[in-house]
């Protein structure tokens, strides 16, 4: 098997690596999470570039990439800490490809920037198949959804409801008449919200089908935002181990120094090694439910040790907010629990193991 990426897949690193690194200065995000705003005038030029457009059908005026591609340009999002609703307006826009009759009329304007849909699942029980929110007969809903990421910044809500006693989802305006974002301060201080509805206009896009794909997308995709935040961390505290000196030498001379970043370099591979090999399963159109289970759970186990041996060997100099290391140590703990916990992922692998054994 060979682990190396393409060429093309490592232009698209490096493109999307120097594009973030200019263009998302950290200072502005400093800014917006005081505001608790989000990244728009980079959000445009993200559209601009056509780089959300790797997860569409050219047909559509996407770039016809794979979910694997994708994962690579989500990474490169989480390692610069950009305030962007990359991943959820991708796994929404990705939704609606899936309707033909939908596909032609919201995948260009979400290409150009002109609409932002993002989805709305969880409900007070904070369980992915805990649905009561429900649709009328009028085409209305109405009940509250939680912890919507980027939820008063959409134009649009992919709405997990019931029709009847069927799931699916729904399209809701978020400027219309009957909606209300009330923010929230996330740990990783990422915009989010709760969003009430009051007998909103629905349009029903998609089936339970469309809903737990979104729930399996997006939770691979949030283990490489778990995979991108290690690694800058480990990025960074390697270059500090190498600078900082103690008893006239490099930190990193010491033999325990080396073993927290080796350990910090191990726990990134593997969880994204783990985190490509569930998005290429999706992209053979494999039932990998089970396998995303797996590697949101190594992701997400691995994100806060790994972001706390950073903290470790950079001492008190990683304490002070001067030091960019907190955006990696903030986004990557709440990514962590985001679409699916370690205790939630493993769970969902646990139904996978047959009920009845055999052992005489």
């Amino acid at each position: 098997m060979n682990l190396d990426f393409s060429e093309t897949q490592q232009l698209l690193k490096e493109t999307v690596s120097g594009f973030l690194e200019t263009g998302a200065p950290y200072d502005r995000t400093r800014k917006l999470e005081v505001e608790q705003g989000w990244d728009a005038e980079l959000w445009q030029r993200v559209c601009e570039q056509g780089f959300l457009g790797l997860a569409f059908d050219e047909s559509l005026g996407g770039g016809g990439g794979n979910l694997l591609e994708l994962g690579l340009l989500v990474e490169e999002f989480a390692r610069r800490a950009v305030m962007v609703p990359i991943l959820e307006v991708a796994v929404a826009g990705r939704a609606l490809q899936a309707d033909p009759a939908l596909a032609g009329e919201w995948v260009p304007r979400i290409l150009s920037g002109q609409t932002r849909p993002v989805p709305a699942i969880l409900e007070s029980a904070d369980r992915f198949g805990a649905l009561t929110l429900a649709v009328d007969s009028g085409g209305r809903l109405s009940g509250t959804k939680y912890f919507v990421d980027y939820g008063q910044h959409a134009t649009h809500h992919l709405v997990a409801a019931l029709a009847g006693d069927k799931p699916g989802f729904f399209l809701v305006d978020a400027g219309s008449d009957g909606v209300e974002c009330e923010p929230l301060l996330s740990i990783g201080r990422t915009p989010v919200a709760v969003v009430r509805y009051s007998s909103a206009s629905a349009q029903r896009v998609g089936g339970a089908g469309e809903v737990s794909g979104a729930v399996v997308l997006a939770r691979a995709l949030a283990a490489l935002q778990c995979v991108g935040s290690m690694q800058t961390s480990l990025d960074m505290t390697v270059a500090y181990a190498n600078t900082r000196e103690q008893f006239g030498q490099p930190i990193g001379r010491f033999q325990a120094v080396r073993h927290h970043c080796a350990n910090m370099a191990s726990r990134v591979a593997s969880a994204r090694l783990l985190a490509l090999e569930a998005l290429s399963a999706l992209d053979r159109g494999e039932d990998a439910g089970v396998r995303v289970a797996a590697a949101k759970a190594a992701a997400s186990r691995s994100a806060p040790e790994v972001l706390m041996l950073g903290h470790q060997v950079h001492g008190g100099n990683g304490v002070i907010e001067e030091n960019d290391l907190y955006f990696f140590t903030l986004r990557g703990k709440e990514r962590s629990l985001a679409w699916g916990s370690v205790e939630e992922c493993l769970a969902v692998m646990a139904e996978d193991i047959p009920r009845e054994v055999e052992w005489f």
